[in-house]
Order: structure tokens, then C-alpha cells, then sequence
């Protein structure tokens, strides 16, 4: 999926939540205001988002003196999520359907994005999900999809999110798991020191795209994580970064993830705020397959 007019004011936004967390100097942000405009009026739009987005970010971490500037947000949610983490493992224990509900959970995890425009309140996002509607619902043939599979590779997307994503996985119980983090700081993406704090490496074997874009750009990924999204016989990816990256990809592909835009929500014809999940099957288009 290529840039559209509409993603540059969503990429100004980003940089605006970098400042406004007080993540930035003051006596910087300016400058890099400037940069940042300056970068989005000659870069290449001929280019997906997240890759869009690798460029400007490694930019602003230069001109910021800091590798991980994000990273006193990504603490903040990785904690208010541990703190909530207990809550949802009693009605987990108590749910009806176990899976159905640890799969709405990974999806509400996907509101808490501070590249976004939307906030988290994770308490109301989270009950939200669990009792409303999905615009798309593929978690069925999920469920049929994961009990034949012999493998499961699961892409994550935010920190805070990754909490939630260890619940899935710890109901799903799978015995051939691979979750896949970033490999190295972007935004509020995560890092292997996130899926450290999320308990993930006791459930699943834990590897890196190999790059620091905030979703898969397949050309740019390691050999290690092409050789495991090429063989596993399940792809979840999370959030509107990996299906950015990974649409109309050479693989099926379910995507887990709440609509931030009304870009995407056109291309999946459903509002946005909609909860998604939705198998991509490679060959088709999203509007050939949606039509909920």
C-alpha cells in the first residue's frame, strides 16, 4: 500500500505526539518540526507508510541525540497494561469461549498507539471490544486455521499492546510459536526488551524483522524472518502498520487491528474505530473479499 495525501497530516501527527509526550527537548522542537516537513515535501510517496515512516523516524532520532526517545511512553503503557493484566486473566478464566475472547483482547490491545491520533484509556477500549461487534469477523476460520496449524507466526505491533498479545498466546497455548518484534526503536513499536517484559519468550520463540520500520517491509526483513514468515502455516499480524506493509502480499495473512483511518476503513469498507480481523488471502483484493 502506497503513501496517500491523507497519511502525511497522520506521519505530522506522529511527530507532534513525539513532542507533546515531552519525549523531545524543548529547545528542539522547532527544528524538528522543520525537518520533518522539510523531509515530507521531497520524499519519495511512491513508497508504503511504514517505510515512509523508517525514514522520517531515523531522522528525528538523529537530530534528537536519542535512540529511543519513545521510550518513557512505551514504559508507561507496558505497565498500565501489567497492572490491568490480572483483571483480564479472571474473565478470561471465567469466559464462555476462552479463545473468542483472548482474540478480542489482541485486538483492543491495538487502540494503545501513540504514532496515532487516538488515545488509551484501557479500562472502557478494552470492555468496548469485548461487547461490541466486529466489522470484520474471520476469527472462526482463525480458530479452525490455528487448531490444524503446525506453526504460528504472530507479528506484533505497540508496547502496552504486547500485553495483551501474551494473553492470546497464553490461551492459545500453541507449541510452535514465533512472535516477531521490531529490530530496533521506532515510535512506540516493539523491541525484544518489551516482549522480555511481556513474558513472551515463555511462550513463544521471540525474533526481529531485521528493521526499524513501524510495520514489515518484506524487502528490508532479515533472512531469519522471511524464512519463518514463508514457512509458518499461520500469519497474524497486528495493527495497520503490518497490513500497510503486508497487503496485497504473496501470502494469506490474518490482520488483527482497530481502523485509525479513513483511508484504511475505505479499503476495508468499514467505519473507522472498526475492531478487524480479517484473513487476507494473497491473489485478492481487500474489496473483493470484505463484504461484510
Amino acid at each position: 500500500m502506497e503513501v496517500a495525501f491523507e497519511c502525511i497530516p497522520c506521519t505530522i501527527q506522529s511527530c507532534l505526539r513525539l513532542m507533546d509526550e515531552g519525549c523531545v527537548e524543548e529547545s528542539l522542537k522547532e527544528d524538528m518540526l522543520r525537518q520533518a516537513l522539510q523531509f515530507l515535501a521531497t520524499a519519495d510517496w511512491h513508497q508504503s507508510p511504514p517505510s515512509l515512516a523508517r525514514d522520517l523516524h531515523a531522522q528525528l532520532r538523529l537530530s534528537a541525540a536519542d535512540a529511543d526517545p519513545y521510550r518513557e511512553i512505551k514504559h508507561r503503557s507496558n505497565q498500565a497494561m501489567l497492572e490491568y493484566a490480572s483483571k483480564l486473566k479472571i474473565q478470561l478464566a471465567q469466559a464462555e469461549d476462552p479463545f473468542t475472547m483472548a482474540v478480542r483482547l489482541a485486538v483492543a490491545g491495538n487502540v494503545i498507539d501513540f504514532g496515532a491520533r487516538h488515545l488509551f484509556d484501557p479500562a472502557s477500549s478494552i470492555q468496548r471490544v469485548l461487547k461490541a461487534d466486529l466489522a470484520v469477523d474471520d476469527s472462526k476460520q482463525l480458530g479452525a486455521d490455528l487448531a490444524a496449524a503446525l506453526s504460528v507466526l504472530y507479528i506484533g505491533d505497540n508496547a502496552g499492546e504486547i500485553v495483551l498479545d501474551s494473553l492470546f498466546l497464553e490461551t492459545l497455548a500453541h507449541p510452535a510459536m514465533t512472535f516477531v518484534v521490531r529490530g530496533g526503536p521506532v515510535i512506540n513499536d516493539i523491541t525484544i526488551a518489551d516482549a522480555e517484559l511481556a513474558g513472551i519468550p515463555d511462550m513463544a520463540k521471540v525474533i526481529t524483522t531485521g528493521d526499524d520500520a513501524p510495520g514489515v517491509i518484506l524487502e528490508r526483513t532479515s533472512p531469519e524472518f522471511r524464512a519463518a514468515f514463508n514457512d509458518a502455516d499461520v500469519v497474524i499480524a497486528k495493527g495497520q502498520g503490518n497490513l500497510e506493509g503486508l497487503l496485497d502480499g504473496p501470502r494469506d495473512v490474518y490482520f488483527l487491528l482497530t481502523v485509525k483511518c479513513e483511508r484504511i476503513a475505505q479499503h476495508l469498507e468499514v467505519p473507522v474505530g472498526g475492531f478487524v480481523v480479517w484473513k487476507y488471502q494473497a491473489g485478492t483484493r481487500a474489496t473483493e473479499t470484505n463484504k461484510y
